[in-house]
C-alpha cells in the first residue's frame, strides 16, 4: 500500500472498503482501526506486512528469517479451512530475491502439508520479476518461482491472463514491471472465478502498485 510514500492512506483503506474483500494480504501497510481481524508485522516506523479478514483469524507461529516480511493465519470460509501468507520480498543489500527463497524455505514445512497447501492462498509485493535475470545475469528468480511451482502452488493471475501483466509503476522506469502476485494451492486454485489487476489512474495517488483481486467461489 506505498504506507511510507502514500499521502492518501485513509483514501487506501475506502477504497478496500468499498471493495469488501474476505481476505487481503497486504504490504507497506499500517494496521486500521476498521480491520477487526489482523496479523500484522513491522518492517520499519509504522508500516509493515499484514493479513487481514472479515472472518476470525489464528496466527500460525513459526521460526522465520525474516519475521517483519511473512505474515500467516488460518480462517475459515463456509466451512473451508484457508491457510492465508502475506510475503513481502523485503530489500537487503539492494536485493529481495535472497530474502524470497529464504522465506520460502522458512514456509516449506507448510506447503508439504497437502490439507494446508491444497487450500492456501499466498501473495503480496515479491520484488520480484524474471526480467531481473536478464539485468542479474542469473536465474535466482526464475528459481523462486520453479521452487513456488514445485511445491504445487499456482499464479492466478495467469489463469486469466497469457501475457505479462503491469503491477508497479516506478517513477524512474518505463517498464512494465510485474511485481505483484497471488498463488494458490490446487483446490483453491481451480475454484478461482477471477483475478484482476486492477489499473485505475484514480488509484495512482494512493500507492505505485495496481492491486489484485481475485474470487473464488467456494
Amino acid at each position: 500500500m506505498d504506507y511510507w510514500k502514500s499521502p492518501k492512506k485513509e483514501e487506501g483503506w475506502d477504497y478496500i472498503k468499498s471493495i469488501d474483500p474476505d481476505i487481503m494480504l497486504l504490504n507497506e501497510c499500517s494496521n486500521h482501526k476498521s480491520q477487526k481481524n489482523s496479523i500484522h508485522y513491522l518492517s520499519k516506523g509504522k508500516w509493515g506486512c499484514g493479513v487481514f479478514s472479515k472472518h476470525q483469524l489464528t496466527e500460525m507461529n513459526f521460526s522465520r528469517s525474516h519475521p517483519d516480511a511473512i505474515a500467516c493465519g488460518q480462517l475459515k470460509l463456509n466451512n473451508q479451512k484457508i491457510t492465508a501468507i502475506s510475503l513481502y520480498g523485503k530489500m537487503i543489500n539492494g536485493y529481495s530475491i535472497t530474502t524470497l527463497h529464504r522465506s520460502l524455505s522458512d514456509l516449506t514445512h507448510l506447503f508439504v502439508e497437502k490439507k494446508i497447501r491444497d487450500c492456501l492462498l499466498i501473495g503480496g509485493d515479491f520484488n520480484a520479476d524474471l526480467q531481473f535475470d536478464k539485468m542479474q545475469s542469473g536465474e535466482s528468480h526464475r528459481l523462486f518461482f520453479e521452487r513456488l511451482k514445485d511445491f504445487e502452488l499456482y499464479d492466478c493471475v495467469k489463469k486469466f491472463h497469457n501475457k505479462r501483466v503491469q503491477t508497479l509503476r516506478h517513477k524512474t522506469s518505463n517498464f512494465a514491471w510485474q511485481n505483484d502476485y497471488l498463488f494458490a494451492g490446487k483446490k483453491l486454485y481451480d475454484k478461482c472465478i477471477s483475478c484482476e489487476v486492477i489499473d485505475d489512474k484514480s488509484l495512482y495517488d494512493i500507492s505505485d502498485h495496481n492491486p489484485i483481486i481475485a474470487e473464488f467461489k467456494l
